[in-house]
């Protein structure tokens, strides 16, 4: 049995090392070669105007400000909360941790690289462009929610339902993003890299703090 629960360690550890060398290099290519994309941004752009509609719109709004700073903190305090109160101790610190680093990382990537938002935007935003904040946070706080739910759920079933939102959640944020053109696609692509490197170090640090 301790043989075989140290394979499944070293397994793991594997996993999660090649995750993060991929999703940080995926990152740092993106954010280093930003104007190599600037033909394929511009496209996509153009393209995002050709089917904007009124509904549409109104529901791109409507994630906006759901995954906007305000709600989000709401959402977060509320969840940790529930952990408390269901006694996972660990799991609010790591989500509280995970969201904070996260806000953090995303304002001074920004201010570092000083990208600019395209100019035809539905709604108005301020600051730079590059990475994606609302679709960072969508990957770390889906992420982290999924996570949870591997934990303390055996039901096979509600496993793969809680991957399968993480991802719909995560691409219909970082798509509502650019449909408003309030980012380019290398600013949601990015922000997903981010994301999930962002995720994956939280939750292997705050395991490895936990085991000593």
């Amino acid at each position: 049995m301790l043989d075989s629960n140290l394979m499944n360690a070293l397994r793991n550890q594997r996993i999660a090392l090649l995750i993060l060398s991929l999703s940080l290099i995926c990152f740092l290519l993106i954010a280093f070669l930003g104007s190599s994309f600037s033909t394929v941004d511009a496209n996509v752009n153009s393209w995002a105007v050709s089917i904007q509609s009124t509904a549409f719109t109104q529901i791109a709004k409507l994630i906006h400000y759901g995954f906007g700073t305000t709600s989000l903190s709401i959402i977060t305090l509320l969840v940790a909360v529930y952990l408390l109160y269901k006694h996972y101790r660990n799991d609010a610190l790591l989500l509280v941790g995970a969201m904070l680093g996260d806000s953090l990382i995303v304002a001074i990537l920004k201010r570092l690289i000083h990208s600019s938002r395209p100019l035809n935007g539905i709604i108005q935003e301020t600051g730079f462009s590059f990475p994606s904040g609302h679709a960072t946070v969508a990957v770390v706080l889906a992420g982290l929610l999924t996570y949870f739910i591997w934990q303390h759920f055996k039901s096979r079933n509600v496993k793969i339902l809680s991957g399968v939102l993480l991802i719909l959640i995560s691409l219909v944020v970082g798509f509502s993003r650019i449909y408003l053109n309030v980012h380019w696609l290398s600013d949601v692509v990015g922000a997903y890299s981010l994301g999930i490197f962002w995720l994956t170090f939280s939750i292997v640090a705050f395991r490895l703090q936990n085991a000593k």
